[in-house]
């Protein structure tokens, strides 16, 4: 009687299960931007053409009534692309609900009440700073709805009198997919690289950063070509010494993920200028090479006298992260 009853007592309980996944979702991400004030790191987050520079999962933005390189002004949309286009095209259509500037006071069209000493009575809670909202009802089809995406922007002060800036993000959303809750750590390591990383990287002037981003893309540019040659004409060298067959004895899905590998060499040469995108480059052909070589080595093993394919690529693209790390943390010489 108990064996035949659970079954329908977990049937029973499958909508109240369903209905607690799919909770209003809430996402904070803090960080605090050194040598930085809080009218630039506002203008530039709400600009969006700025947003693809330092989010990852951001293919692009466009807009049909406002310049993209621009604040968005209150009330003004904008879409903001993801995924594959035109393969995969999804988006979300943002409309900026909220602007206080961070040193001019608000442009929500909001009166503001004389109060003591002709301080306004109501003005926006971060007095030293300003705050950027955007919602978007519909959300992504089918995955989120009532999405929003607010920023606190707020002065701080530095140990040697520089000023600095702290940085609230707070991003909510409505599932409507368990895809939306399956997300959310994707989601939290997205905003957290965006934020405390890409962000004041696209924002500071560093000479030696972008000595390294330009030198890593010519690296990675005759790596793509080097590879592509190897991989259609050479034998497959590289591949076969990795433990992996063959370019043309792979299956397809092996081929495809081969000649994403060859392709994102170009792909980060083209974007090797950009700041924020020469880092998305970067962080493309690090991500494409362990996921392939993790995959070599979770289906063929070792490769030549024992080599670990996994290993050695997450050797490599630690490397090259702690280069670039050490190239953020210098200031250039005028600093000095």
């Amino acid at each position: 009687m108990i064996n035949d009853a659970l079954p329908l007592s977990l049937l029973l309980l499958l909508p109240s299960i369903a209905s607690s996944l799919l909770q209003p979702i809430s996402l904070r991400t803090t960080a605090v931007l050194e040598d930085q004030t809080p009218a630039a790191v506002q203008k530039f987050l709400a600009s969006p053409g700025n947003w693809p520079k330092i989010v990852t999962s951001s293919v692009g933005v466009e807009s049909d009534g406002a310049d993209v390189e621009q604040p968005l002004p209150v009330g003004q949309t904008v879409d903001e692309i993801f995924g594959l286009p035109p393969v995969l095209p999804l988006a979300v259509r943002w409309t900026c609900t909220k602007s206080v500037l961070a040193s001019s006071g608000s442009t929500d069209g909001k009166k503001r009440t004389p109060g003591f000493w002709g301080i306004p009575a109501n003005r926006p809670p971060l007095s030293s700073g300003g705050r950027l909202e955007f919602s978007s009802a519909d959300g992504l089809e089918n995955v989120a709805r009532n999405c929003r995406m607010n920023f606190d922007v707020q002065r701080q002060g530095g140990n040697n009198g520089e000023q600095n800036t702290k940085l609230v993000l707070d991003m909510s959303y409505e599932p409507v997919s368990p895809l939306a809750v399956l997300a959310v750590p994707v989601l939290t390591v997205d905003n957290a690289i965006a934020i405390k990383f890409l962000l004041p990287a696209a924002l500071r002037t560093q000479p030696e950063l972008d000595k390294f981003r330009a030198l890593m893309g010519s690296l990675y540019l005759v790596a793509g070509l080097a590879h592509s040659a190897d991989c259609l004409a050479g034998g497959s060298q590289l591949l076969t010494f990795a433990g992996c067959p063959s370019f043309y004895e792979l299956p397809l899905v092996g081929q495809l993920l081969a000649l994403l590998w060859c392709a994102m060499g170009p792909i980060s040469f083209a974007l090797r200028d950009g700041k924020g995108y020469a880092d998305m480059g970067l962080i493309g052909y690090g991500a494409v090479e362990v996921i392939g070589a993790g995959l070599i080595t979770l289906n063929y093993g070792s490769g030549a006298d024992g080599m670990n394919a996994f290993l050695n690529a997450v050797l490599v693209q630690s490397v090259v992260a702690g280069a670039w790390f050490y190239s953020a943390s210098k200031k250039p010489a005028s600093e000095s």
